[in-house]
């Protein structure tokens, strides 16, 4: 049994991918097994894949590929990266992104060290050319809150968790914060959870990825993946007792707007936006949780303000991935 598998969904990522399998295959970690899930990619992604497999002989024996049977989308592929993996801990790795050569040595050494059912680290954003370092750490007891939040990111790339975590895992609706509810449910599984407060990962923001989608259609269909995946969140922690404050719950709920945001000026979709988790709206400004920008972005919307605002400021909102 490997000490740790490594999930990694694949499609359309053809021009990327070499540089993620390179960083994953230099592992400095020997006992681990790659499971790339091709979800039926169009493209050469899963032969790109191969050709940097022959630059490192020591590890096609460790390497499998799993071809779904059609198009299932993230979530789908990371659950069946899960009843495939043998190892005693798993992570995730986006096959447009690179992890550090050390990073799954030194997570699953302080996971054993620790007894830790998870290890969560630090990671790099870069967006157009710019990087930064990202902050993932909890103070203890409060992991979930800070995912919903989005305090810390939920990715299930920045976490190394015990496998049987994910047993019986649900299946999210959509691919936006898919691993916000794997992460959850995890979270909220785990005895132990610790952190290494270095990047250990960089993340690569791409505007061709899904969180990028441009255009009122892909704003719809992220809202609505975001807005059935919230309600699974909450009634997985409602229905098998995680408390969570009631600040942070608002504040969960009020972020699965933010696709509809950039079409407010629209009635339709200020509707839309409005009656997204209407229970909200009276409490909203009371929240302390919620950041004192976004109440006034609130208050703007509600005025039918916003889109003037942003013209009069030369500043136009660009859709951003969602955590």
């Amino acid at each position: 049994m490997p000490a740790v598998s490594v999930i990694i969904p694949v499609y359309k990522v053809e021009p990327y991918i070499a540089r993620s399998a390179r960083a994953l295959f230099s592992q400095t970690m020997q006992d681990l097994e790659f499971i790339f899930i091709d979800d039926c990619t169009p493209d050469a992604s899963i032969a790109v894949m191969q050709e940097v497999l022959q630059e490192f002989p020591e590890r096609k024996e460790q390497v499998v590929v799993y071809r779904m049977p059609h198009n299932s989308g993230q979530a789908a592929v990371r659950l069946q990266g899960h009843a495939l993996a043998r190892g005693e801990y798993v992570i995730h790795c986006d096959s447009d992104d690179a992890v550090d050569p050390e990073a799954y040595q030194l997570m699953y050494e302080k996971a054993v060290a620790e007894d830790l059912d998870i290890v969560t680290c630090d990671f790099r954003l870069v967006n157009l050319k710019k990087a930064r370092v990202q902050s993932n750490v909890s103070e203890p007891g409060r992991e979930i809150a800070d995912i919903l939040t989005g305090k810390v990111w939920g990715t299930v790339w920045s976490r190394m968790f015990k496998r049987e975590l994910w047993t019986d895992m649900a299946l999210p609706e959509g691919d936006m914060w898919e691993d916000v509810v794997f992460s959850v449910i995890a979270t909220s599984r785990a005895r132990r959870i610790g952190h290494m407060g270095i990047p250990l990962y960089t993340y690569y923001r791409r505007i061709t990825s899904i969180s990028f989608e441009e255009g009122l259609a892909g704003a719809l269909k992220r809202w609505e993946s975001l807005r059935k995946n919230v309600k699974q969140v909450l009634d997985y922690l409602a229905r098998t007792g995680v408390e969570v404050g009631a600040d942070e719950t608002v504040w969960f709920k009020y972020r699965s707007r933010d696709p509809l945001i950039p079409y407010v000026q629209i009635p339709e979709y200020y509707r839309k936006w409005r009656d997204t988790y209407p229970e909200i709206e009276p409490v909203f400004l009371r929240t302390k949780a919620i950041p004192t920008e976004t109440k006034f972005w609130f208050i703007l919307i509600h005025l039918h303000l916003y889109y003037p605002w942003k013209r009069l400021a030369g500043v136009f909102r660009k859709p951003e991935a969602l955590r």
